[in-house]
């Protein structure tokens, strides 16, 4: 029993590594160098602008850039991102990066305040143009003053705090703006906003993760490829080989009782991921230390390259020599390296589970077998 437990030990050990490694890659890549989610909230929310102002389509994505890229809402761009977009001679990395959450009354605030800014010079032409079409567009609705409605709301905002200190600021700017939309000729314009606003959140959410699942099955495939993990032939090198099952599992419960493998928080913020710390670390520093096996290391491959588990190929030849001639074996090769990627989607919090019950059931089964062992020799001696 405790033989084939150890095998599924080792085996979900080492798919825990590679899932960490592979979340590590995504955040580090698409989220936070691309800013996935930023750009999948200024999609949502220049939809909706366009839902509520037809006619604005050509404006809408200039005037939420903007306000996503509002100091109140967005911090400046530091880190690895920065080093690379200016490496590369993108304009991006001298702005702000879109802030990936905005809540209601900070959208309909800093687009009035968008709307009543006068244009700078420095300013380019897409946002001045930008500008008085929504202004335009506003007036035609009866709303010929936004900044001094804009000042009405910010009033009735320190008033209520004062008349109800008790209040979130949320709640406290959410009455304020329906009381100033509600009672004057903005009230159309307000009604489709709040009508609006949670749905396309709720949209821009389910949008989000579907380009992040996307991309961590890109890097799943390409781990699982370039690593050659085949999930039927790890099961029987687990299986047969009992030194090598023997390392993983000690390896696997010291990592576990350490917390070494421990997933991050759902929601949790860090400045800079693990795999923008080890890239700035081994990509993107002296060229004595630079090496995917390094990366790969930093990133919590070391365990299972260490226990041989995985191993990276030295070259292109030598990657090439890991696949099966033309036969069958090929085809289940293909086949183990198929199931590899569809249980690598299942995430690391999945495999940080199940590696953890394994665990736990080890040592319930471990300690019975002892009493049972012991029990038997304590009959044999009294007989």
């Amino acid at each position: 029993m405790l033989h084939y437990l150890d095998v599924m030990i080792g085996f979900a050990f080492t798919m825990l590594v590679i899932a960490l490694a592979v979340t590590a890659m995504v955040q580090a890549i698409p989220i936070y160098m691309r800013n996935l989610k930023g750009e999948a909230l200024e999609r949502g929310l220049s939809d909706l602008l366009v839902r509520i102002l037809p006619g604005l389509e050509a404006h809408a994505g200039v005037i939420v850039g903007r306000i996503l890229r509002d100091p109140l809402l967005s911090a400046p761009r530091t880190g690895l991102a920065t080093w690379v977009l200016k490496r590369l001679s993108n304009p991006a990395a001298e702005q702000r990066p879109r802030s990936g959450v905005v809540q209601r009354e900070e959208f309909v605030r800093l687009l009035l305040d968008f709307v009543a800014q006068d244009d700078t010079p420095d300013e380019l032409q897409a946002v001045k143009d930008a500008r008085a079409r929504i202004k335009a567009m506003l007036a035609d609705l009866g709303l010929t003053d936004p900044k001094d409605l804009l000042q009405r709301i910010r009033t009735r905002i320190a008033n209520l705090e004062l008349q109800n200190p008790d209040w979130s600021s949320s709640q406290r700017a959410s009455k304020a703006i329906l009381e100033a939309f509600m009672a004057g000729p903005g009230k159309d314009f307000m009604a489709k906003l709040v009508g609006w606003f949670d749905q396309t959140i709720d949209r821009v959410d389910a949008a989000y993760t579907s380009r992040v699942r996307t991309w961590t099955a890109m890097f799943s495939i390409a781990l699982v490829v370039v690593l050659h993990l085949d999930t039927f032939d790890l099961m029987a090198r687990l299986n047969a080989d009992s030194a090598l099952r023997d390392k993983v599992v000690a390896s696997a419960v010291a990592s576990m009782e350490k917390g070494d493998f421990a997933p991050p928080q759902a929601g949790s913020a860090a400045g800079e991921t693990q795999a923008m710390t080890c890239a700035r670390q081994h990509l993107a520093g002296p060229s004595a230390s630079r090496g995917l096996d390094a990366y790969a290391d930093c990133m919590g491959l070391a365990e299972a390259t260490r226990l041989e588990l995985v191993s990276w190929p030295q070259d292109l030849k030598a990657w090439a020599a890991r696949w099966e001639p033309l036969s069958f074996a090929l085809l289940l090769q293909l086949l183990g390296m198929s199931l590899s990627i569809s249980l690598l989607s299942l995430g690391a919090p999945f495999w940080y589970a199940t590696l953890s019950n394994l665990i736990k059931l080890r040592s319930t089964i471990s300690q019975k077998e002892e009493a049972a062992r012991v029990e038997r020799q304590t009959t044999a001696q009294a007989g």
